[in-house]
């Protein structure tokens, strides 16, 4: 890697094309490049070109196309920031960058320390206080071979230290290239069936006591399994943020508007509606309640 930096490569990779997201990773970006060099591919915030013209054509080229995957390993930071700021929501761009020996610089899951090989092999960008922060950081490290290293220890023998994940990879009853085991696809599947089976069971036993064995308990999802906060911009404050910024008019919007449609969706279910064709009587509805309120 740092060969490729004698060579004019930035220390840190940006990839994306897909723009103006719920977690406005480019405004972040776009504040960050001001401070540290970043070579940016695809489309979003473009300052350079991959090498090949089947690289570039997103219909030929995936995210695990082997010269793609050898061309961004030269990059000794990848910048690993989600479509979405949610709990529950980690994809390949954190995994990918840990695959092939770089260090992600993420944004995203809350929940993302919970499970990483150990304590220091990601740096997480909400750990400092501004773009330019994180630039000092991501220069120091890029200047300081024995400090960048430590963030790859993990991959040495017994370099995952982390008891949560190793004892999670153990009990986990789905595998990843393990012929012996289902994919967390069907992994999942299993596990529904296995607890609707469970649940039907203690249905058919209580009825079948008149009520000496318990009912069922009810499993109703929370919404930390799948909910996600408010957005929020990338950099700086909603208040910062112009009348016609097209983020803030498209995301915001969308979100408040997600929520009532769940509130209609979740009223038509308590009241045992069965026409479809009503939702927007409901969310008329809605809105006519918040507006006596306001």
């Amino acid at each position: 890697k740092d060969a490729w930096r004698r060579r004019g490569y930035a220390p840190v990779l940006y990839v994306q094309s897909h723009c103006d997201v719920p977690s406005d990773r480019d405004r972040y970006v776009r504040e960050l490049m001001k401070y540290i060099q970043v070579d940016s591919y695809g489309k979003c915030l473009q300052n350079r070109e991959l090498p090949s013209e089947r690289l570039r054509d997103t219909a030929t080229a995936t995210a695990e196309d082997a010269e793609f995957m050898t061309f961004i390993a030269r990059y000794k930071f990848h910048l690993a920031m989600e479509n979405a700021i949610c709990d529950d929501y980690m994809t390949e761009k954190l995994w990918r960058p840990m695959h092939l020996g770089a260090v992600p610089v993420y944004r995203g899951s809350p929940a993302v320390r919970d499970w990483m090989p150990n304590n220091r092999s990601i740096i997480l960008i909400d750990d400092f206080d501004s773009p330019q922060e994180l630039a000092k950081y991501l220069d120091f490290l890029d200047k300081n071979g024995e400090e960048y290293m430590k963030y790859l220890e993990y991959k040495n023998v017994g370099g995952i230290t982390n008891r949560f994940l190793l004892e999670s990879l153990e009990r986990r009853e789905w595998g990843v290239n393990d012929m012996t085991l289902p994919n967390y696809l069907n992994g999942f599947e299993c596990f529904v069936c296995d607890r609707e089976n469970a649940r039907s069971k203690e249905e058919r036993e209580h009825k079948k006591s008149r009520g000496k064995s318990p009912a069922p308990r009810p499993r109703i999802a929370q919404f930390k399994h799948m909910g996600c906060p408010m957005p929020t911009p990338g950099f700086g404050s909603v208040e910062d943020l112009s009348g016609g910024d097209s983020w803030k008019e498209m995301w915001l919007q969308d979100y408040w508007q997600s929520l009532d449609q769940g509130e209609a969706l979740t009223a038509m279910i308590h009241r045992n509606e069965s026409h479809q064709g009503r939702f927007w009587d409901y969310m008329h509805e809605i809105f006519r309640k918040r507006t006596r309120q306001h």
